[in-house]
């Protein structure tokens, strides 16, 4: 496919292999990238160039980063199970926690006010632990999804969204991590990607060609995005009422989140699969990596200048009534 859209302000380049998480720090200067050549990356976005040298550590290729909600502290899940703690100048803070998961960690989430980290595991499992000590906080969340592949504590701090395998997602109870809600299933293939609203009334989810909402409260299916290629990743702006979505074929897409309508064409790099996707923490930039070992930045006004900034709202019903009954009976919510 040839490549649409704004031309990107960055492509960072330097990883051995593909890249699948990262994170922006909160100076709105640097980006820390995660790959699976076992190597962290500090980037500078104003210039486009490395910050010092790649940060090696142990435990294998690097499948989740997630950036502690002070800003201070990157935890790290490799392909050995364990979850380790760096700080932002690429020094190891705490050693991997190897007890635990027996498989890859494919996903990691901090609670709102910073005090444990959640881990997701090929094994199945959920672990939640203390952040200052990685003591886990009580027995594994044994999930029955095969592979967690996506993990997010709500903003409230009380739940916390598993998405798995085996095309399902779950709502877990952080403090005792016991099922809140019933299981949601038949979303067709594996959910790579969940994300909370800002009120955490709404929960959305990347899998196969549709990025769904949901009433986190209820289970019940809000609205579906439309995609012609398979997603796995979605991020939400923090100033715009804005949806990303990227996927199979190097593809991304940003969405009106109250109109449900589509920003601008779709828009790529090159044409291998984009396994995750997030904006700056100003908002004013759009990164998304994958399995070209590249990341690349895009200014968000390039791609839809004409967006103003505005708190987020929440989501509500279907942009269009086409298809809506066979997108709907798609998704159904049982009961464990």
């Amino acid at each position: 496919m040839q490549a649409r859209g704004p031309l990107p302000k960055h492509n960072f380049k330097g990883h051995t292999r593909a890249i699948r998480d990262f994170v922006f720090l909160h100076d709105n200067i640097h980006i820390v990238t995660g790959s699976e050549d076992g190597t962290m990356r500090k980037w500078n976005y104003d210039t486009g160039l490395l910050v010092g040298k790649p940060w090696s550590g142990v435990g294998g290729s690097i499948y989740a980063l997630a950036l502690s909600p002070d800003g201070e502290t990157i935890a790290c899940g490799r392909a050995d199970g364990s979850v380790q703690r760096w700080n932002t100048d690429g020094k190891m803070v705490l050693e991997g926690a190897r007890r635990g998961h027996s498989d890859w960690v494919r996903s990691l989430s901090w609670s709102p006010d910073g005090d444990h980290i959640a881990s997701g595991s090929d094994d199945g499992t959920i672990l939640i632990r203390k952040a200052t000590s990685g003591i886990v906080e009580f027995d594994p969340i044994k999930t029955k999804q095969y592979r967690v592949c996506a993990l997010a504590y709500s903003p409230s701090g009380n739940r916390i969204a598993s998405g798995g395998w085996n095309t399902t997602i779950c709502i877990w109870d952080s403090k005792t991590g016991e099922l809140a809600l019933g299981l949601i299933q038949g979303l067709g293939y594996e959910v790579t990607s969940v994300v909370w609203s800002s009120d955490s009334t709404k929960l959305y989810s990347a899998s196969d060609k549709l990025a769904r909402v949901f009433d986190s409260n209820s289970g019940a299916l809000l609205h579906c995005f439309q995609h012609d290629n398979v997603l796995y990743s979605i991020a939400l702006s923090p100033t715009y009422n804005v949806l990303v979505c990227v996927g199979d074929q190097g593809i991304a897409q940003l969405w009106d989140a109250e109109s449900y309508q589509l920003l601008g064409q779709s828009f790529n790099q090159n044409c291998q699969i984009l396994r995750y996707a997030s904006f700056s923490r100003d908002g004013r930039y759009l990164a998304c990596g994958g399995h070209d070992r590249t990341l690349v930045m895009w200014i968000v006004n390039d791609i839809a200048p004409q967006l103003t900034a505005t708190t987020r709202s929440s989501w509500g019903d279907c942009a269009t009534d086409e298809g809506r009954n066979d997108l709907y009976d798609s998704c159904l919510w049982y009961y464990l």
